[in-house]
């Protein structure tokens, strides 16, 4: 498959929770994969110290830096910190930060929490920039937002997650408002409902988080608009697998295909046309 004609921006997508273990990595990675074989030329970011997105797929060329050197040391040279992995189409700025030095250093720098924004405009040649992050409120997770053109947040089907979700996401955008009034815009956010067994509980949890939702007066505490998708991630074996396996889900099973494929015209329309046939699934 021809890959896309590249004469705009990246988008840059933020798959964002300040809960850990609601599946952020697998996430990004099945997205990220499933844009790649439809023809997007993708690159994902693990700005998380857990490297699990940069283990998710096999590379084939592994760069000699990866996020350390592209934030603290500036380098935007593909050849110092873009690895390729085994999927056509999908690179990765792989993590290696395990101790957690580069929110430490941000933290003391003029720059810290817009530097990110900067250095991935100088990142040329993808339709796709998909970014995981950590499970915890820190500076790289503000970064991270203030340099997205859309928020990805799932959440369990619990109303622990759920809250948890809220109160995090919501003093999250309290904090960053106040960039708003140098140029930047907080990103839409989009809430997604994964490993949703098939049980009378887990439904009637997500209809009322949904119900939620619908509520344009809770909506509004956002500060930015805000949506709970339509779609579920359910939790299957299939999901563990591919992952085992190193492959997107996507492949691996031909029911979650349409699953994939329903998320991501949701999230990317501008990019229907290119989901309309199978890739390379």
């Amino acid at each position: 498959m021809k890959t896309s004609n590249l004469n705009s921006d990246p988008f840059v997508v933020t798959v964002l929770s300040t809960k850990g273990g609601v599946t952020k990595s697998t996430n990004a990675a099945n997205i990220s994969a499933f844009c790649a074989d439809h023809g997007l030329k993708v690159l994902m970011i693990d700005t998380d110290v857990q490297p699990s997105l940069s283990s998710y797929y096999k590379t084939v060329h592994s760069a000699p830096g990866g996020i350390y050197e592209f934030i603290i040391n500036r380098t935007t040279n593909p050849a110092v910190i873009i690895s390729q992995t085994d999927i056509p189409n999908l690179d990765l700025i792989k993590s290696n930060d395990p101790t957690g030095k580069i929110s430490l250093l941000l933290k003391d720098s003029d720059d810290g929490v817009i530097r990110f924004n900067h250095l991935l405009r100088q990142i040329q040649g993808y339709d796709l920039i998909m970014v995981d992050t950590r499970g915890t409120r820190d500076i790289t997770l503000s970064m991270a937002v203030l340099a997205s053109d859309l928020i990805l947040s799932p959440v369990l089907p619990e109303l622990l997650s759920t809250r948890e979700f809220m109160r995090g996401t919501l003093s999250l955008y309290a904090d960053l408002v106040t960039y708003t009034h140098y140029g930047f815009k907080l990103p839409p956010i989009k809430v997604l409902a994964n490993r949703v067994d098939n049980t009378n509980n887990a439904r009637d949890v997500i209809n009322q988080v949904r119900d939620l939702f619908h509520d344009e007066e809770f909506k509004a505490q956002f500060l930015a608009p805000v949506d709970f998708l339509p779609i579920t991630i359910p939790s299957r074996v299939a999901y563990r697998e591919a992952n085992a396996y190193c492959t997107p889900i996507h492949r691996y099973a031909v029911s979650e295909y349409e699953t994939m494929r329903d998320l991501c015209l949701l999230l990317f329309p501008q990019w229907t046309d290119k989901f309309s046939n199978r890739g390379m699934a």
